[in-house]
């Protein structure tokens, strides 16, 4: 798991074991709240689906809100490391886009429990931790800024359609987690909602180009200034 900006206080020196405890504690947190949400959960239940004794879970941290702060900061990380590992062979620009638009929908569902908890549970975080995990997702929509920057190179882009595109390639596929039940059921299966929701984007993102056909809106508002 890669050092947080911010310091969760631990009584333990050893950097390998505060590493190895700090991982037991996510994993048995994030199935303690998946099932049971933050209020309903106890730090005792954590600390039993870790395998610790609550001494020992409060060596590695200090209350439950520094756990919903750990696993938010694991599963960021975790979601910004499969995109770079599915780019990371790729050099041709357009293919990194797709290839990191399919690993962001295929990570999104995977964590699918998670996600749905830490947008629940982020009200419940702190001013410091707050800022750092508005950090992390400032860092994750630059990931795709860049990767856009890249599809469009040599071509005319205005800027503020590139950043919103940004942030809507981020979070368009949070619409599994939060409309799952719904999608199920309309659907055949997740894989072919997948596909759509691709497909979509890919579509969509030449609004990014300078040149591309006026909007609707823009249209309307042209047709109101010539009358």
């Amino acid at each position: 798991m890669k050092e947080s900006a911010k310091k969760v206080e631990t009584k333990i020196k050893n950097v390998d074991l505060v590493e190895q405890r700090r991982q037991q504690i996510i994993e048995g947190a994030i199935k303690v709240f998946t099932v049971k949400g933050f209020h309903s959960a106890t730090v005792r239940e954590i600390a039993e689906e870790a395998g610790l004794t609550m001494g020992t879970l409060y060596n590695y941290i200090n209350s439950k809100e520094d756990i919903i702060y750990i696993v938010y900061d694991y599963i960021s990380e975790a979601l910004r490391q499969e995109v770079r590992d599915a780019i990371g062979g790729i050099r041709a620009p357009k293919e990194r886009l797709k290839a990191a638009l399919h690993q962001n929908l295929q990570s999104i569902y995977q964590h699918q429990d998670i996600i749905l908890f830490i947008y629940k549970a982020s009200s419940f975080l702190d001013r410091e931790s707050l800022h750092e995990v508005l950090k992390r997702e400032t860092e994750y929509i630059e990931l795709f800024e860049d990767l856009l920057r890249g599809y469009f190179k040599g071509q005319a882009v205005e800027e503020d359609r590139l950043r919103l595109a940004a942030d809507l390639l981020t979070y368009i596929p949070v619409i599994m987690t939060f409309r799952r039940w719904s999608l199920r059921r309309r659907f055949e299966s997740m894989d072919e909602v997948m596909k759509h929701i691709l497909d979509f984007v890919l579509h969509g993102i030449g609004f990014i180009h300078e040149e591309s056909s006026p909007t609707a809106l823009e249209k309307e508002k042209k047709g109101a200034g010539t009358q």
